[in-house]
């Protein structure tokens, strides 16, 4: 199946006939057969392609079931890591301003049975490398993200594997902020989904000073046209109301 609105929510599975998903770099295979729940992907260099058959030697994951397996369901998610995004162009925030950014993130699909909310799998649509966010001696692991903080996406295609997040960076220091990267922790957000497009609730980020943490607020915020009943995904990490972190860093190569 082709990238659509009718990528997320529940299939029926027919007994030995192959069920097929193609979305950005992803193709997935799913199969019932002989009472095992077949699982098979890859990723492709070349996006937007549909490859309906698997290839020969696709390496398959295989769960033995209880039962027919009738439905499956595919969830968009969040990756479990945080993502060190990139600005557009470098910035500079003045004291005491704030500016509103978008970044449109990669996900994940997760494969969960409906009638347990068993989860088989979770597979990034586009493979991500693991860089670290800090100092030698300080920091956390993070994912690479391969797009960018942008100021406005109305001249951006929407795809329905990247997730738009609002962000709002205050600068509550007495110095300008330099905005060149960030580290972004998307577990604490939503996925909610709107015509043909998947979006996160707000978060805001509080500089306070090289020195300092910034605080990070879940404002739960959600953009205009859309609501709580959208809700496809619920946030990995409970939501807090707001955390202090290290969120502005130069990268240690």
């Amino acid at each position: 199946m082709g990238e659509s609105q009718s990528i997320w929510g529940d299939r029926t599975l027919e007994s030995d006939k192959m069920e097929s998903v193609s979305i950005g770099n992803l193709h997935l295979w799913i199969l019932f057969k002989d009472s095992d729940l077949w699982i098979g992907y890859i990723h492709d260099e070349t996006e937007e392609r549909e490859i309906s058959e698997p290839p020969r030697d696709l390496d398959w994951i295989r769960w033995a079931m209880e039962g027919e397996v009738q439905n499956i369901r595919l969830v968009p998610v969040f990756p479990d890591l945080p993502l060190v995004v990139k600005s557009e162009y470098t910035l500079k925030i003045r004291s005491n301003s704030k500016i509103q950014v978008f970044a449109r993130m990669p996900i994940w699909v997760r494969v969960v049975i409906p009638r347990s909310n068993f989860q088989l799998i979770e597979v990034p649509i586009i493979p991500l490398s693991r860089t670290w966010f800090g100092i030698p001696t300080e920091g956390e692991l993070c994912y690479h993200a391969t797009t960018k903080a942008r100021r406005d996406l109305s001249k951006i295609d929407p795809k329905p594997h990247l997730v738009n997040c609002p962000i709002l960076i205050s600068n509550k220091s007495e110095e300008d902020l330099i905005f060149e990267n960030f580290c972004y922790r998307v577990e604490r957000l939503g996925i909610y989904q709107h015509k043909n497009e998947l979006w996160a609730d707000e978060t805001q980020i509080i500089y306070q000073g090289e020195s300092l943490n910034s605080e990070v607020v879940m404002t739960g915020k959600l953009p205009k046209g859309i609501t709580k009943k959208q809700l496809l995904t619920e946030p990995r990490k409970k939501i807090q109301k707001s955390l202090a972190t290290r969120t502005f860093k130069r990268l240690f190569d």
